[in-house]
């Protein structure tokens, strides 16, 4: 099945030891014991936290290390949802034997995969453990990318220096460029400069940044801010990044910015709920920066009003969430439920839903049984939908409509909502959303089609194709860690049309990899980012329920 839906893609892109006694006299020889080279390279060290499910360790087995060099040049530096970055994850941190023939490039190529998507930690300490390719250059490369990310700049030059031999690569003669401004070496920056200019090589974010490192102060107008080393020259340059700037900077920068305790509070907050929803942060991270905030004792009283005075702000999203884990007597529960919903609601794009979703998702959890408005319900629903709790969901959707009959028993902005929430669950829990739906009277969309936007084309028809090629290989050949990065190249594209042969190279990428789950994960989530950005725009009068008060009132039915 796999195969044939790959080959309608293809047709569619291009038509311990035992114990002595003490009274003896002699020593018997130890018994032999089996012992296992330790791992050495960036392939066999694996990066997973206890518990997490990894890829078979033969994931790498017969894969061609020329097509896997290919696709880890193609895989994307921001994950485009937070599946793919899951799935980024497993693949690339699951340990396993490195492919036969590897060189310590390959290797290199995986830990600068890893960092420029924004798992820093995790490659840097790959790094530290691996012992082989210590003198490559793309090894050095991926290890210089860690140091600007790390903040340590310094190292990156030292790095750069020492070099023995592939000066002349472009990241080297950029990151020359880069130190030259920080150390104030102008002749030797100005020079540098002009060959990367002969080579065409100087984007005007490079020059620009460049310039206001040497100069110490910050450019007239800041550019947008991509890679790690324009990220490293604005800090060396004075300047924080602005919330804006994160929308298209790399994933390692954008975690960067999140792990940085001398960024505000408002910028660490946007980053980390960014890296939580590319799937690169766990969302307890997001907990812990929350918690770890200092609100005045009045400001905490007062944290609805102040959330409606400041529907943008960032950190009144910690206000809020310190309030409301706050409120744990019986009495305040109602209050909390209200709350919860008006934290949800101030979420203006994907992103921000998502994080703040896994944030409360315990406290919802602990409301079951609590008596809420259908408009809070429908929050809690999605909340549940983005945590992939498709019960908790159907709990929360079958509490929109209570003892009604039916769901016109809704206003009919609700009654819209809940239509959109139900064939939203559909993607997770077919069977939940179908009984839910025949429970309200309403009928599920035919096709997922109607629903799940297409993902970003590859403008390069050569490039698309060799992904395209490297799926249908890996799936041949059951090249597990090959179908994964297949899948994770093909989500790369930035075009804002087509996208229909790299879905299928995603969707079946994923399952020949052993990851199915998500394949189904990653169309939900498309589909919740498109619906939410529809419900963000139309509910831009809304009231919040606070405004409405509370009426009626409903309860969720107990689980069995």
């Amino acid at each position: 099945m796999t195969r044939n839906k790959l080959l309608a893609a293809a047709s569619f892109a291009f038509a311990a030891g035992a114990s002595v006694p003490f009274a003896v006299a002699q020593i018997a020889p130890p018994e032999s014991v089996e012992t296992a080279q330790l791992p050495t390279d960036p392939f066999s060290i694996g990066g997973l936290q206890e518990g997490e499910q990894a890829l078979p360790g033969t994931l790498w087995s017969n894969a061609d290390p020329r097509i896997l060099d290919f696709l880890l040049s193609q895989a994307p530096a921001r994950p485009a949802s937070p599946s793919l970055g899951k799935a980024m994850r497993r693949t690339l941190l699951s340990p396993g034997a490195k492919p036969a023939g590897a060189d310590a490039s390959l290797g290199g190529k995986k830990l600068l995969a890893l960092a420029r998507a924004g798992f820093i930690d995790e490659a840097r300490n790959i790094s530290s453990l691996a012992t082989t390719g210590r003198n490559d250059l793309v090894v050095a490369e991926a290890e210089a990318t860690l140091n600007l990310l790390s903040g340590d700049a310094e190292a990156a030059c030292r790095r750069g220096a020492a070099l023995s031999g592939g000066r002349e690569a472009i990241f080297w003669v950029r990151l020359r460029a880069f130190c030259y401004a920080r150390a104030k070496e102008f002749d030797a920056f100005d020079l540098t400069m002009n060959l990367l200019r002969e080579r065409g090589a100087l984007s005007s974010s490079d020059e620009a940044l460049f310039f206001a490192a040497v100069a110490g102060t910050p450019p007239k107008a800041v550019p947008p801010i991509e890679t790690p080393l324009q990220y490293a020259a604005l800090k060396a340059a004075g300047v924080e990044m602005s919330l804006n700037d994160l929308a298209g900077a790399e994933g390692g920068v954008i975690a960067a910015v999140a792990n940085d305790s001398d960024a505000s509070d408002a910028l660490r907050i946007e980053a980390m709920m960014r890296a939580v929803a590319m799937g690169v942060m766990e969302p307890s991270r997001l907990n812990s920066l929350f918690n770890g905030l200092q609100f005045e004792v009045a400001d905490l009283a007062a944290a609805s009003d102040v959330a409606v005075s400041r529907p943008d702000d960032p950190v009144t999203d910690a206000l809020l969430y310190q309030s409301i884990t706050a409120m744990t007597a019986p009495e305040f529960i109602r209050d909390k439920a209200q709350r919860i919903s008006v934290a949800l609601s101030r979420a203006d794009s994907f992103h921000r839903a998502y994080a703040l979703s896994h944030l409360y998702a315990d406290e919802i959890s602990s409301l079951e049984g609590v008596i809420v408005s259908p408009q809070e319900a429908s929050s809690f629903a999605m909340a549940a939908m983005a945590t992939g709790d498709s019960v908790g969901a159907g709990r929360w959707l079958t509490a929109m409509i209570g003892a009604n009959d039916s769901v016109a028993a809704l206003p009919e902005a609700l009654g819209i909502e809940f239509i959109d929430r139900v064939n939203l669950l559909a993607l997770l829990d077919p069977q939940t959303a179908s009984r839910i739906a025949r429970g309200a009277g309403v009928s599920l969309l035919s096709s997922e089609s109607n629903i799940v936007p297409a993902v970003n084309g590859i403008e390069d028809p050569t490039v698309k194709a060799r992904i395209l090629e490297a799926a249908f290989d890996a799936v041949a050949g059951e090249k597990a860690g090959q179908a994964g990065l297949a899948a994770l190249a093909a989500s790369s594209g930035n075009a804002d049309f087509g996208g229909e042969v790299e879905e299928v190279i995603i969707e079946e990428g994923l399952d020949a990899a052993g990851m199915p789950e998500l394949a189904s994960r990653h169309r939900f989530e498309r589909a919740m980012e498109a619906s939410f950005a529809s419900a963000a725009a139309a509910s831009g009068t809304a009231a919040s329920s606070e405004e409405r008060g509370f009426t009626p009132r409903i309860k969720p039915p107990k689980s069995r």
